[in-house]
Parts: structure tokens; C-alpha cells; sequence
């Protein structure tokens, strides 16, 4: 009997596990579809509360931005959106020198003599149109150090000029004739800051002597020092201050280290690795600043350092690689425009959004069948 019972034990005990496997796989299916509702109610309830909380909390935050937060601000944004995009989205309205786009600027350029007064700004402005410029161009800081307008800054009011720029009326001025006033300061070839702030020069090496690039006889200049902090501290102020005067278009010039004699005793207090960083970040700052204010901005270098023959060592790298998009190459008298255009043309890397071409003394109208932007003269 033991033999004939065992196998009715085993038959029932598998047919009952097979039955509770199976209420149990109904109740899991169940509670995970009830799960599944409840985390779906959840996320629906948390997105809806994130998304209030961010619109209150825009309700109360104060329009006025703290001091000290702008720059972080600039930067973050400029992190996100590439500088050239956010150059082309505000030229869609607002001034004209907003409505301007990269492959339209034709350059006039005018002596800071000339624009003292409003007859004198009168008279370059009519200049300009006459040879359809789009952009009138001035030094505010020019290649000595002289601030040329009329600067609150604490080292522009005792470097300025004799005489000065009306900005403000410039400004006023170019607005109603539809030309946009282009404002060009000389970074780190300045030999007149050192005179007030030593720390800013570029010394001899181990020495508290500033560094000339000539002999003191034959005329010799000290030459700002790329790693100062001061010294970037001051460009960044004097950018800040004309965009708040109604400037938007800035070209910058003398943004490389010191050319000259005895350049192995030059000390800028840092490696050229150093200096080549401080350089490159200050131009991802000022292009920042700029293009937060619906503005533009290009970087001027000399021709022989992207010439096939010539040297870019006074900038370190090749001034293509500086982080600059948009660029001026300035040539001596006597080059040919259409043979430099047609070569800067040809050799434009992908990065650069803009190459212009302007040459001392020449027709550099020229240049027009090559390259997007060109001078008038």
C-alpha cells in the first residue's frame, strides 16, 4: 500500500505547486501593473511641482543682476551657445549695428582727430557713405596707450588724450545715417600704462626694469605684459564701458607679446604657456562680453605672421588657433590686395568665420572679389 500511495502523494503535491505558481504570477502581474500606474502618477505629479516651482521662482527673482554675477553669467552662456551663433541670432533687429552680418561690413576708417566735434563727425560720416561704408572705425585706445574718449576708467582718465572723441555724440550720429561706429583698442602694445601701474610691463629677466623693444636712444618702448591681470582687468573695463556708451562693433589690435630687439630677455613673470592661456582667455572673455550685448567683435594681426613666409612668434601660436572667429590682417603699403586677398582666401581654415584684409594705403576695394569685408579709403 506504501508503494501505491506515494505515487498520489507526489501527483497531488506537483498539481498544487503548479496551481499556486499560477495565482501568484496573477497577483505580481497585478501589483506591477498598479506600480507602474502609481510611479507614472508620480512623475506626472513631480514634473507638474518642478515646473510651478520654476515659474514662481521667476516671478520673484529681481530684475537687476547682482554685482559680481555678470561675469559668471556671460560665461555660462557662452559655453552653451557658440559665440558665432549668437552674433548671427541678434543681427535680426535692434540697431543697425546689429542688423550688420559678418559677410556685409565695409570698413571706413577715421582719425580720432576727426571726430572731436559734430562738424568734424559730420564731415566723416558723409566721407564714409560716399564710399558705401557700413562700419566707421576710430581708436579709442590707440597703439602709444592714449585713451581718445572721454573714460571714467581709473588709469583711462590719466591716459587720455588732449583731445578726445564725443562718443556719445558718434553714436547718436552714425545711428541716423545708418552706419555703425567700430571702435578699435590696442591690447598689449601700450607703452604709456607702465608709467602708472609698473607691475603691468613686460621686464628683463630678473630685473625691476622695464623691457624696451629698441634701445632707450633709438626710441626704445616698454610694451604691456599679456599675463597682467591688471593689464586684462583694464581691457575688459574699457570694452565694458563703450558697450554702455552704445558701441557694439570692437576691433582689437597689439593682442600679442612684444616685437622688437632682445626678445630672449623679455620676463612677463610667467611661462609662455601661461601667457598664451591668459591671452586665449581673454579673448573668450571680451568675445562673451560683447555678443551678450547683441554686439561684434574681430581680432586685427599683422600679414606676415599668416603669410607662407612669414613668422607668427609674437603671438605665440598661429594667430588662427587664439580663439579669434573674425579677423583683420593688416598689411604694409605696397602689397597687392587682389594676390594677399585671393591667399588669405585660399587659406582660410574652417573656424574662422571672416577674414578682412585691410592694407596701409592702398584700394583695398579690391579685396571685395575674395573676401566678405573690405576697407574704403
Amino acid at each position: 500500500m506504501a508503494r501505491k500511495e506515494k505515487p498520489v502523494k507526489i501527483i497531488r503535491y506537483k498539481t498544487n505547486r503548479r496551481g499556486n505558481r499560477v495565482k501568484n504570477d496573477r497577483i505580481y502581474k497585478i501589483l506591477a501593473l498598479i506600480g507602474a500606474a502609481a510611479a507614472i502618477v508620480a512623475v506626472g505629479f513631480l514634473r507638474t511641482k518642478f515646473v510651478l516651482n520654476r515659474v514662481e521662482n521667476n516671478k520673484n527673482k529681481p530684475n537687476s543682476t547682482p554685482a559680481g554675477a555678470v561675469e559668471s553669467t556671460v560665461s555660462d552662456t557662452s559655453s552653451e551657445t557658440p559665440v558665432s551663433e549668437i552674433v548671427r541670432s541678434s543681427s535680426d533687429g535692434g540697431d543697425f549695428s546689429q542688423a550688420i552680418v559678418a559677410k556685409a561690413r565695409v570698413y571706413y576708417y577715421s582719425a580720432a582727430s576727426s571726430l572731436t566735434d559734430e562738424s568734424g563727425i559730420d564731415a566723416e560720416i558723409g566721407k564714409a557713405k560716399a564710399l558705401g561704408a557700413n562700419c566707421l572705425v576710430f581708436d579709442a585706445k590707440d597703439s602709444k596707450g592714449n585713451i581718445l574718449y572721454n573714460s571714467e576708467n581709473q588709469y583711462g582718465r590719466q591716459l587720455k588724450a588732449d583731445a578726445v572723441i564725443d562718443i556719445e555724440l558718434l553714436v547718436k550720429k552714425c545711428a541716423e545715417n545708418s552706419i555703425a561706429p567700430a571702435a578699435r583698442i590696442y591690447a598689449f602694445e601700450d607703452s604709456l600704462i607702465s608709467n602708472i601701474e609698473r607691475s603691468t610691463a613686460v621686464m628683463y629677466i630678473g630685473t625691476d626694469t622695464r623691457w624696451l623693444d629698441s634701445s632707450a636712444a633709438l626710441g626704445g618702448k616698454p610694451w604691456a605684459n599679456p599675463a597682467s591681470v591688471i593689464m586684462q582687468t583694464y581691457i575688459k573695463d574699457l570694452t565694458d564701458e563703450l558697450l554702455s556708451k552704445g558701441i557694439k562693433e570692437f576691433i582689437f589690435a597689439g593682442f600679442c607679446t612684444p616685437t622688437g630687439y632682445s626678445l630672449d630677455k623679455r620676463d612677463f613673470g610667467a611661462s609662455e604657456d601661461r601667457v598664451l592661456a591668459a591671452m586665449k582667455s581673454l579673448i573668450k572673455t571680451l568675445k562673451a562680453k560683447i555678443s551678450a550685448k547683441g554686439g561684434y567683435s574681430a581680432w586685427q594681426i599683422e600679414y606676415s605672421a599668416v603669410d607662407s613666409n612669414g613668422s607668427y612668434a609674437q603671438y605665440l601660436v598661429h594667430p588662427y588657433r587664439l580663439g579669434a572667429e573674425n579677423i583683420i590682417v593688416t598689411a604694409e603699403s605696397g602689397t597687392d590686395v587682389s594676390q594677399a586677398a585671393e591667399y588669405l582666401n585660399r587659406t582660410k581654415p574652417e573656424e574662422i568665420i571672416s577674414l578682412t584684409l585691410w592694407v596701409n594705403g592702398a584700394d583695398n576695394t579690391a579685396a571685395k572679389a575674395y573676401l566678405d569685408n573690405y576697407f574704403v579709403n
